[in-house]
């Protein structure tokens, strides 16, 4: 039902910017309001996430991709580059390890353990840091994003917790952790392409549509919430919907 696309819509389009986890919060949906959907349309969903940060991160998107083509090795743009070529090879490591275990994206003990963990997380994240990114700490970043793809792991907050984690400033650990999404969107819907093609058109315009909206203002939020250092509010969150997820698996 179209019904199902709209307010998975809604679900992707709150969750895949805060640090909540928007892949936990639609297989919680789909499980226990019996929500149409499923793993391949849960992957297109994030498609409208990358239209999102492609306009919100128009300007240095285009200088990065200028220093790296025109390889102007001095500038720290085309450093950029390299980080975030390097954090995705990282990340692309997870998703080819777990495509042979596509049980484990819909597996509730594993969204439980998963918002548990991102809470902890969250948690770390309350802390003062003025460092800069270099090459390291995007190798850091890319493995803590690639954890991200089990659901319950929320990507913007394992990314930005764990930028902090290593120093990383906040102006920084939000850019590189939005950046570092293009790739692995990009890298997901490929993956998953076969199986999107066989989903019904209106269902996926309708589930685009809803979340590339409700986008706008969710990416916003959490901008203010990264520079606030307010990360950590979303760890109770997170913490309560781990509790909640096991107490629902025992019903």
């Amino acid at each position: 039902m179209l019904i199902d696309a709209f307010i998975l819509g809604i679900i992707q389009g709150i969750a895949e910017w805060l640090p909540v986890s928007s892949s936990g919060h639609l297989v919680l949906a789909q499980q226990f309001f019996k929500l149409g959907g499923g793993i391949s349309f849960d992957v297109f969903l994030h498609f409208s996430a990358l239209i999102v940060v492609l306009i919100f991160f128009r300007d240095d998107i285009l200088k990065i991709g200028k220093a790296f083509f025109t390889l102007d090795k001095e500038s720290y743009e085309f450093k950029l580059a390299i980080y975030i070529v390097s954090a995705s090879i990282v990340t692309a490591i997870f998703g080819f390890l777990l495509k042979s275990r596509k049980d484990l994206l819909n597996n509730l003990s594993v969204v439980g353990f998963s918002f548990l963990f991102t809470s902890i997380l969250l948690f770390f994240s309350k802390r003062e840091t003025h460092k800069k990114l270099n090459f390291k700490k995007a190798i850091f970043i890319g493995f803590m994003q690639g954890l991200a793809l089990l659901p319950g792991v929320s990507r913007s907050g394992s990314t930005i917790a764990g930028a902090k984690i290593v120093g990383v400033n906040d102006k920084d650990a939000f850019r590189f952790s939005f950046l570092i999404v293009i790739p692995a969107i990009l890298g997901a819907m490929i993956m998953e392409l076969r199986e999107i093609k066989l989903i019904q058109p209106e269902f996926l315009m309708v589930g685009f549509f809803t979340s590339l909206i409700i986008s706008f203002f969710s990416i916003t939020l959490l901008k203010k919430m990264v520079i606030k250092n307010r990360l950590h509010y979303f760890g109770y969150y997170c913490f309560f919907l781990s509790i909640l997820t096991f107490c629902l698996k025992t019903l």
